[in-house]
């Protein structure tokens, strides 16, 4: 399943943020001179890096893949499967103080999937077209604190985190930890090293190494490397617009629920993919961003098991063909202090 390495790109840059208000002093007119500073910083960096963002809006067209699907193991159908998820984000900052920050993100996610060409690999099993829409929402609260080690600047971080798709009950609930320190800063480049805890049932590896790369070129050419997430390529193409080539993670969480004997009542859906695309993004105005970004989808995992269970304890087990994918993204850069 798709990590939660997102709340970490989220927390380093209030983490920096609240080093430099630190700096400036009691007097009124260097606050407001560093406020706008950082204000100006976080949109700059939101510009280059949307998980920075603080409304994001997307939706993913996904083209008809060839599924073959086992239900406990046993071969259960042969068909195509077609997705379009519809996904929106909000982060707030909540409160600042000393060298620590806290902030909220709210989360909405709608899937559609399409099942059609359905070859029957059971004599139960249904070959009529069927069509299910998924909605859930999530949530989730994050603490950041900037500090030094040693001589060197050093983050921590830690998250809450919960996401349902029943409005009696959080389905998935999960913690994470990590720290981060610096190894490089400088005009034209940085890189930090450090680890993430992850505190989830359905979690089979909680321990995470993370790794951070960015360099700017002399042709102005970015590149990002933010492992185990994502490696990319960024070229500015003026002030308000920018092309990206790159490899992401990518996934989805759905929630579904059975009355059927031998299965859960309660389960989760969980799929994992590379996404590998050519994206373009513009900048209208001050903080509003639109882009647009198409590739091929290569699915890793695509599994469903009980919200109590780890996800290498699945009942359905889904092999996935790679296909194409287009993406439609609207977009706030940091607008709330």
């Amino acid at each position: 399943m798709k990590l939660n390495f997102k709340y970490l790109l989220l927390l380093i840059p209030s983490a920096l943020a609240i080093d430099s208000n630190a700096q400036t002093g009691s007097n009124a007119d260097q606050k407001r001179i560093a406020d706008s500073t950082l204000n100006l910083y976080r949109r700059e960096a939101a510009f280059r890096t949307p998980t920075l963002r603080q409304v994001v809006i997307s939706t993913d067209l996904i083209s008809s893949s060839k599924v073959k699907s086992e239900l406990l193991g046993t071969p259960l159908l042969e068909g195509k499967l077609k997705q379009i998820r519809m996904n929106a984000l909000v982060n707030l900052p909540l409160k600042r103080w000393g060298k620590n920050s806290l902030s909220s993100s709210f989360s909405m996610s709608r899937q559609h999937f399409e099942l059609t060409d359905i070859k029957a690999l059971q004599p139960q099993t249904s070959t009529a077209n069927s069509k299910t829409d998924k909605l859930a929402v999530g949530f989730s609260i994050n603490y950041t604190r900037l500090d030094s080690l040693f001589g060197t600047q050093v983050v921590y971080m830690a998250s809450m985190s919960g996401l349902t798709g029943r409005g009696d009950a959080i389905q998935r609930l999960n913690w994470l930890g990590g720290v981060m320190f610096t190894l490089t800063q400088q005009a034209d480049r940085s890189s930090s090293i450090g680890f993430l805890i992850n505190i989830d049932p359905s979690i089979n590896v909680p321990f995470v190494p993370v790794y951070t790369y960015w360099r700017k070129y002399q042709n102005n050419i970015e590149l990002n490397i933010n492992l185990p997430e994502q490696v990319s390529l960024r070229k500015p193409l003026g002030n308000t617009m920018a092309a990206t080539l790159g490899t992401s993670f990518s996934g989805s969480y759905s929630f579904f629920k059975f009355d059927q004997p031998g299965i859960p009542n309660y389960a989760n859906f969980s799929s994992l993919e590379l996404k590998t695309g050519l994206g373009i993004e513009k900048r209208f105005g001050k903080i509003v961003m639109f882009g647009l970004n198409a590739g091929i989808l290569s699915p890793i995992q695509s599994r469903m098991f009980g919200t109590s269970e780890q996800s290498k304890k699945y009942f359905v087990k889904n092999d996935l063909k790679s296909s194409s994918y287009l993406n439609f993204t609207l977009s706030l850069l940091p607008f709330i202090k």
